[in-house]
């Protein structure tokens, strides 16, 4: 993760392979979305790992939904363009940007209905801060921002940044900002 081997070292070098052992939550996020069938929604996903799980299995669904993601890492941007020069389909429904998700800003976003932050509290480093516009608590607002008002916004209880997310969450909801709506296997899902 960036805080071991710093920001510049992760985007160069660094990729997530699907290791569902490990990781589930994007196995887990395909999984909610089928069962709620969730579909033709518009989608923000941070985190698209060198498997790009989430972009492949949602162009498999009779209405797929408009994903926007974004990777700090060059390899799984190249991954998708990959993918998408092998089945030109996958840009369709699957859009994936490359860059630091904490320089966004609500005048960069479109609304969304749903929303993953699966890994707030793992990327940001504070001697990023003169490159950057947000933190995680600002992020996280941020995206509360951009979330149509019935939209949901899900978390990863098993985040390496869990903590840090746990705390912004409990102030979100001592201020009633959000609310928990349901909880799928190691993802919450919260509405405003």
């Amino acid at each position: 993760m960036p805080q071991t081997v710093g920001f510049q070292y992760y985007t160069q070098r660094g990729l997530w392979k699907l290791q569902l052992d490990i990781c589930p939550c994007d196995g887990e996020l395909v999984e909610y979305l089928q069962k709620k069938q969730i579909y033709s929604q518009s989608v923000f996903h941070f985190g698209t790992g060198y498997h790009h799980l989430l972009g492949i299995e949602n162009q498999k669904f009779d209405k797929p939904n408009e994903i926007f993601a974004i990777t700090a890492c060059v390899k799984e941007h190249d991954a998708y363009i990959k993918l998408c020069k092998h089945d030109r389909n996958l840009a369709k429904y699957y859009k994936v940007f490359y860059g630091n998700i904490y320089t966004l800003t609500e005048k960069s976003l479109p609304k969304f209905d749903l929303i993953s932050l699966f890994h707030v509290g793992e990327f940001y480093l504070p001697e990023e801060a003169n490159f950057i516009h947000q933190n995680d608590r600002s992020l996280v607002n941020l995206f509360l921002n951009r979330l149509n008002d019935d939209g949901k916004i899900l978390f990863y209880t098993k985040s390496l940044g869990w903590e840090q997310t746990k705390l912004i969450i409990e102030d979100l909801e001592s201020q009633k900002k959000i609310h928990l709506f349901e909880q799928y296997k190691t993802l919450l899902i919260y509405g405003k």
